[in-house]
């Protein structure tokens, strides 16, 4: 069994502010011998582990190898400091059903306000107590389910541009890492959520974020994303402007102007399709 029990604040919120929810989920999917059976039968390029004693703020190119493979990981977590991903279970049937499951209970009122659910995914994430997940923003609408164990998700304004200025979004749009560099003066103006099983916490797109196990077990959460036209449309006109501003242009930030939006991304689907037509 796996049902949302209380909704309420995501019909309000969504899809422009966090919203906590309660959850119950039932199913031997989420014990630790499935999911070491999984992460073993799981694509190795979707598996994703790291150790866990990282600071909050960290570039990416600074996070050493975990040094264990991903079945090591999940069956010494409660021992080691560490924390894993897997990525895209929506690749296994069963799992596929237990997410798409839960988004469908939403999808009412998902539909109403941004439209048709569009590339839907799920990911599974194991840490250590203490494991701490960095600074980090994430293009997509994200429900974030916890399992087993408890942590602390704060969370910040996707509208602070002191936080995440409009160049580091135009960068991650382009391909740049997700992590982000915190200004310790400004840590302050997150929003901790404590997390606890059978919470689920609704995270719009690029809301910065760091998560820290608060438990001295491991922890388990389950992570639901999905696209939107809107979403979509941002990180379309994100790329544009971050070739704009390549060629020494200070482009307009999504939504400031819907016209000249509208027009930049016409011109360059022109553009595009005109280069395709030439190349045959």
């Amino acid at each position: 069994m796996h049902r949302i029990v209380d909704a309420t604040e995501f019909e309000t919120a969504y899809p422009d502010r966090r919203a906590v929810s309660t959850i119950e989920i039932d199913t031997p999917l989420t014990s630790r011998g499935r999911l070491v059976e999984l992460a073993q039968s799981h694509p190795a390029d979707l598996v994703e582990f790291n150790p866990g004693e990282l600071p909050i703020s960290v570039s990416p190119d600074n996070v050493p190898e975990a040094g264990m493979s991903a079945a090591e990981t999940i069956e010494k977590i409660g021992t080691v400091n560490s924390w894993m991903t897997i990525r895209n279970l929506e690749q296994d049937d069963a799992y596929r059903a237990l997410a798409f499951g839960i988004i469908d209970s939403l999808k009412p009122t998902i539909e109403a306000a941004t439209g048709e659910i569009m590339r839907r995914e799920a990911f599974m994430f194991i840490s250590s107590p203490g494991a701490v997940t960095p600074f980090h923003i994430d293009e997509e609408h994200n429900i974030l389910i916890q399992i087993e164990g408890t942590k602390t998700f704060t969370i910040y304004s996707q509208h602070d541009r002191e936080l995440a200025s409009q160049t580091d979004l135009e960068r991650f749009h382009s391909g740049a890492h997700r992590n982000l560099t915190l200004n310790p003066e400004l840590a302050g103006r997150g929003e901790p959520i404590h997390m606890k099983p059978g919470t689920a916490l609704y995270v719009p797109p690029l809301a910065p974020h760091h998560v820290k196990v608060t438990s001295d077990v491991p922890s388990l959460s389950l992570s639901i994303t999905w696209r939107s036209d809107s979403s979509k449309r941002a990180c379309y006109l994100h790329q544009i402007n971050h070739k704009l501003r390549e060629q020494g242009a200070n482009p307009k930030f999504p939504g400031e102007n819907p016209l000249g939006d509208t027009l930049k991304i016409w011109k360059t689907s022109a553009a595009a399709r005109l280069g395709r037509l030439a190349g045959k």
